[in-house]
């Protein structure tokens, strides 16, 4: 039962690791771009993680996806995104992702 238990707790927090996933979070900002939702939130020392804005049909195009997540993160940040990488486990569906930003102008 300990281990069920304990299982239980793991699989909770794998579901919710990320804070775009608690809706009332207060550092939570959502962008609308091109009628699809994107989650923003900081994960600090200009790094931040975007979720949302899929494409819709059998074959979504994610290279519009995460051209569509990058431009929510910089209409957020007011900085230029100069990294962006689909997180592990992701990659079929481009849903979540971490950009570094530069804000030197």
């Amino acid at each position: 039962m300990k281990i069920l238990a304990l299982f239980a707790v793991f699989f909770l927090m794998g579901c919710q690791g990320s804070p775009v996933y608690y809706h009332r979070d207060p550092a939570r900002q959502i962008v609308v771009l091109e009628k699809r939702e994107i989650s923003i939130i900081t994960l600090g020392e200009n790094r931040w993680e975007a979720y949302g804005g899929k494409e819709g049909g059998m074959k979504p195009d994610l290279e519009v996806q995460k051209a569509r997540q990058v431009a929510a993160i910089e209409k957020v940040t007011g900085c230029r995104v100069v990294n962006a990488q689909v997180v592990p486990g992701h990659e079929i569906d481009g849903m979540l992702m971490h950009a570094t930003v530069s804000c030197t102008k």
